[in-house]
């Protein structure tokens, strides 16, 4: 009887083992597999290295991090305005050059299952984006850049390489820019740098504050901005492509606006005055650079040596050395002070402010002139942006003596031709941008506000 027993137990228990993984539904069975609904797949065991770069999966499931890593997966649509919830899986009617949706299937279409892509103005956002070369679609890519979050989701951001079939564009992470020809020049406007002194300079450690001339020809031109009215373009020794040159939002002959990409040609011979920087591993000129010399025409070109700074609004107060905006209100004796922190406000990322009501009844108001950028909070910087001639209303819940705004860095403290002006307990501010000046405007960005009201 025992001995029955014994062998119907385990012919049961044979039973329910089969039984048990026969109920597995099929996909759990693979470890890199997943329930992505048929098609080409890629890899989700990487190490971000180019030999086994991360994948979609890895970089949804948080094990992708860090900077200077690879990434690869397949473009299977972007993201047309600011919210990844409008994604589209298809190149038709796309207009969006800043951004691509990488998934671990070519056929993917849930957004649950794709990564955004940040594309940089530059050579990887001309080969990349769908708008551009509708023909990416389902197609693998592999990228170089930093495991960030991006509309919201773990993504990918500062892209500096990218290779799509056997096409490859930019810079791979941590190369190291080797300086091509003999460096001349001492960087004034009499003795300009060559191309090999400026990345010279800049891989030397050149204080990235100070401007500089260098001289070169314009060897390919990459795009118009309307909104700055500027140019991205590159230089080289003699106009061709070998050992080019970035000039990274240049503007015109001494400083003018330029009003269409036609403004510039290939060939031409300029010496561009601004400041350099190396940006994710690519040397460049940084933005307000202006060309002052095009083709041996300097006419109406200013010069850093010859700076014009114009008189501060009376209250108004730049400290560029911390980055402090000041408003003080003459006259007004200090009492109490409230501070209020941007990032805690509650405000939504890369969205329009268009007013602010502060916690002790204190109120602002954001404005824009017509065909102007409206003032916006952006995540990244944990600050409120408010751009050219944007404007700041501020209803005090009584009289104002002082309001210190830092800001999110020591270069935004907007115009130093901004109006201010005091109203019994309102306060006026505009962001003026003077267009005759050609100079790129300067933007107001706080992340802290410190109010004292008047005693």
């Amino acid at each position: 009887m025992k001995k029955i027993l014994y062998t119907m137990l385990v012919a049961l228990a044979t039973t329910l083992s089969f039984t048990s993984c026969e109920d597995v539904p099929a996909p759990y069975d693979i470890p890199t597999g997943g329930n992505t609904g048929g098609g080409t797949t890629v890899d989700t065991e990487g190490d971000g290295t180019e030999a086994k770069p991360f994948s979609a999966a890895d970089i949804k499931s948080g094990k992708a991090k860090g900077n200077d890593v690879y990434v690869k997966g397949y473009i299977v649509g972007f993201v047309p305005d600011k919210d990844i919830s409008e994604a589209k899986f298809t190149a038709d009617g796309c207009e969006a050059t800043s951004n691509v949706l990488i998934a671990a299937s070519a056929d993917e279409t849930s957004v649950d299952k794709v990564v955004p892509v940040q594309l940089p103005f530059g050579d990887v956002r001309t080969a990349i984006n769908l708008k551009d070369n509708p023909n990416n679609l389902k197609q693998e890519v592999i990228l170089g850049g930093n495991i960030e979050n991006y509309f919201g989701k773990p993504g990918v951001k500062s892209v500096v390489w990218a290779k799509i079939g056997d096409k490859e564009v930019g810079k791979k992470p941590g190369t190291e820019v080797v300086i091509a020809g003999t460096p001349k020049g001492t960087g004034s406007k009499e003795d300009p740098f060559n191309i090999a002194a400026a990345n010279k300079y800049i891989k030397d450690g050149g204080a990235a504050d100070v401007e500089v001339y260098v001289k070169g020809k314009v060897s390919e031109l990459k795009m118009y901005k309307e909104q700055y009215h500027s140019i991205d373009y590159y230089i080289s020794e003699d106009g061709t492509t070998n050992n080019q040159f970035y000039v990274y939002g240049g503007l015109g002959l001494g400083g003018k606006d330029f009003t269409k990409l036609e403004d510039l040609k290939v060939g031409d011979e300029v010496i561009i005055c601004g400041k350099l920087k190396s940006y994710n591993g690519t040397y460049e000129f940084d933005v307000k650079n202006y060309i002052y010399s095009l083709n041996g025409k300097t006419e109406g070109g200013s010069t850093p040596d010859t700076p014009t700074t114009p008189e501060l609004a009376a209250g108004l107060k730049l400290d560029t050395t911390n980055g402090l905006v000041t408003f003080v209100n003459d006259g007004v004796e200090e009492g109490e002070t409230a501070t209020f922190v941007v990032e805690k406000l509650g405000l939504e990322d890369a969205k329009e402010v268009a007013e602010l009501p502060l916690s002790d009844g204190t109120k602002l108001t954001f404005g824009a002139d017509q065909n102007t950028a409206k003032t916006k909070y952006y995540a990244s910087k944990k600050s409120i942006r408010i751009y050219k001639n944007n404007t700041m209303h501020i209803a005090g819940k009584s009289k104002i003596a002082k309001i210190v705004f830092t800001c999110d860095s020591k270069s935004t403290v907007g115009n130093a031709t901004a109006t201010l002006s005091f109203d019994g307990n309102n306060i006026d501010y505009k962001n003026v941008f003077d267009a005759a000046s050609g100079k790129a405007n300067v933007q107001f960005q706080f992340t802290k506000i410190a109010i004292t009201y008047a005693k």
